[in-house]
């Protein structure tokens, strides 16, 4: 179905810009340094002596020209064991220094004589009091599993699997790993190697998490990865980019307002490999040695950090980028009272704070801006522009968005009023006010909606999906579910969720019903047949019969089964469901259509979508 935009697109409009004062001066900027060395052996040595005190229990030695080793055991550590960085034939000087500062108990040479010498770890014997070992195999994919076996009993909670024929989406993984307690296992993208499927199958994790897309694993891969290890839940993480993918890791596994985060470039593994080891349970993003990444933009604007750790020199990470590091990840702080007025702005890559912090208004490139709660967009003015400047208040009343050239993109249509301050409010609107108070315009996103039952009768059990767009394409709100009867001989009948009044929506197709609730929330049911017609224009209570589980389409879209798309809307527009609870059940989204879990009211996980539990939710 088609979305609804919020907001009007005005063409040709010049907004003077040259008095504003913007609100970014007051911002929360966090500090940005780095780790750097002289070549990439200085460079691991320093980001080792900042990471790691003397006296480590075991310190591994990889390759420096060759990515495949290091990347399982900057795993193997579990965070605790720093990775240097070596030449084959040759142990740098500042990789000698750093392990005599260390004084490791033990040294773990990883890969085989090709990629670390005898002569190599020959000299390693001077730098400890225990033994040097070596953990090697045929091939990378042995190595791997050599790695694990060493490093991870059986039971592992989780293992990750990534290329082994190319290095971007397994470096911000392996940090996640080395968090997780699981090792970075290496794979062929068409074909499992048997190396690997026997260590899953000694591993038996409990999960499965593919690092990269498709075309670095295939789904063959990892259908055979799942068989190994016992039939366990096998998810993916994976971008359009080794940007994105990295991204993509980091919005998994981390909240926002995290403490530190580190940088690394994407276009080289040897900065990330030692980093990998070394950052403690923080995130690790890929950028462009030039340039950031979008989607590198947009997960260091949700993470929020108080500081930003560069890893490599300015070769690797460019002052530029450095820079530009800093005001991407500004929030503007609650002290400013959640507003700007027509003396201040939000600019790009900034985010603007309720006074008790828990909701946020970004100005990103990607959507043009956006009310969030946490990584969740709630409502986004759909107006994506890589020049994107600033959202204002102007002194004709209106808010508007515009680019660095004048154009305004989105305006809150109220010129000629009395608007005077946007405010991003502490119940989740964001309100363009008059210096009275008077709200002109609103998003609607205050969570503050009516109890939402489950779409069934009371005593039956249905299955519910992952939440999803509403048009299931992985753009806006993830406001919408798919609920359908499991068994046999089971009602299909679809019922209201909440007490409003029965509306219709027509199309050239036919029809489909939605209910008014209170406070401009809404609901609509997508798919149903039968429709109870009648009821339109009148006032329902919650658990009313509306119609049957069917497949039907009348305004586009298709469906493969018998269910009810529902939706939840608020002014027209969906509203993301993350969080919400619908019959004593909360909803949570995994960060992509179709993705997610159900809690019960004791917070325990009763239903994962897609892969999980397949059943139930049951209506009280």
């Amino acid at each position: 179905m088609r979305r609804r935009r919020a907001g009007a697109i005005l063409a040709g409009l010049v907004i003077v810009v040259a008095a504003l004062v913007p609100v970014s001066a007051e911002a929360a900027v966090p500090s940005v340094t780095s780790l750097s060395g002289a070549d990439r052996y200085a460079t691991s040595a320093a980001i080792s002596a900042a990471s790691f005190s003397p006296g480590v229990a075991v310190a591994y030695v990889a390759s420096g020209a060759a990515f495949p080793d290091a990347l399982s055991g900057a795993a193997g550590g579990r965070g605790a064991a720093p990775v240097l960085l070596t030449r084959t034939d040759d142990l740098p000087s500042s990789i000698a220094q750093e392990l005599t500062r260390l004084a490791p108990r033990r040294i773990v040479v990883l890969g085989g004589t090709g990629t670390v010498s005898d002569t190599v770890v020959a000299a390693l014997g001077a730098y400890t009091t225990g033994t040097v070992t070596r953990l090697a195999g045929a091939d990378r994919y042995e190595t791997s599993a050599a790695i694990s076996l060493a490093a991870f009993p059986a039971g592992a909670p989780v293992a990750y699997l990534a290329s082994g024929e190319t290095y971007p989406d397994a470096l911000s993984g392996a940090a996640v790993a080395a968090m997780a307690g699981g090792p970075v296992l290496l794979t062929q993208g068409a074909t499992l190697p048997t190396a690997i499927a026997t260590e899953l199958a000694r591993l038996r994790p409990g999960r499965i998490v593919v690092l990269g897309g498709e075309g670095a694993v295939s789904e063959d891969v990892t259908a055979a990865a799942a068989a190994a290890a016992g039939d366990v839940p096998v998810s993916r993480l994976a971008g359009a980019d080794r940007f994105a993918t990295s991204a993509a890791v980091s919005a998994a596994t981390f909240a926002p307002g995290a403490p530190v985060v580190y940088v690394a470039s994407g276009t080289d593994f040897a900065d990330a490999l030692t980093g990998a080891a070394a950052v403690h349970g923080a995130p690790l993003l890929l950028t462009l040695p030039d340039a950031v990444p979008d989607a590198t933009a947009r997960e260091l604007l949700r993470l929020a950090p108080e500081r930003i750790v560069v890893l490599g020199g300015t070769g690797a990470v460019s002052a530029t980028v450095r820079t530009r590091l800093a005001t991407i990840a500004t929030v503007l702080p609650a002290a400013t009272g959640g507003k700007i007025t027509t003396t201040t702005e939000v600019p790009a890559g900034s985010c603007l704070s309720s006074p008790n912090t828990t909701y946020r208004v970004c100005v990103r490139t990607d959507i043009g801006f956006g009310v969030f709660r946490g990584t969740t967009a709630l409502w986004t003015s759909e107006t994506p522009d890589a020049q994107v400047r600033a959202l204002r208040v102007g002194t004709d009343g209106s808010a508007t968005l515009y680019t660095i050239d004048g154009r305004a993109i989105w305006q809150s249509s109220t010129s000629g009023s009395a608007g005077r301050e946007l405010v991003m409010q502490d119940d989740g609107d964001l309100s363009l006010r008059t210096t009275a108070g008077a709200v002109l315009w609103s998003t609607m996103t205050s969570p503050a909606s009516p109890t939402w039952n489950l779409p069934f009768a009371a005593g039956q059990r249905w299955a519910a999906g992952g939440p999803h767009s509403n048009n299931g394409d992985n753009v806006g709100p993830r406001g919408s579910i798919d609920f359908g009867p499991v068994t046999a001989g089971a009602s299909i009948q679809v019922r209201a969720i909440a007490p409003g009044t029965v509306y219709k929506i027509t199309c050239s197709g036919g029809s489909y019903l939605g209910i008014n609730h209170a406070n401009g929330w809404q609901s609509t049911y997508y798919h149903i047949v039968n429709l109870q017609t009648q009821l339109v224009g009148t006032y329902v209570a919650a658990g009313t019969y509306l119609g049957d589980v069917g497949e039907a389409t009348p305004c586009g879209g298709g469906a493969t089964f018998n269910h009810v798309h529902l939706t939840i809307r608020r002014a027209g527009a969906p509203v993301s469901v993350e969080g919400m609870t619908f019959g004593g059940y909360r909803m949570h989204s995994s960060g992509k259509d179709y993705w997610g879990y159900w809690t019960n009211a004791a917070g325990t996980r009763v239903l994962t979508a897609p892969g999980g539990a397949a059943c139930c939710l049951a209506a009280q």
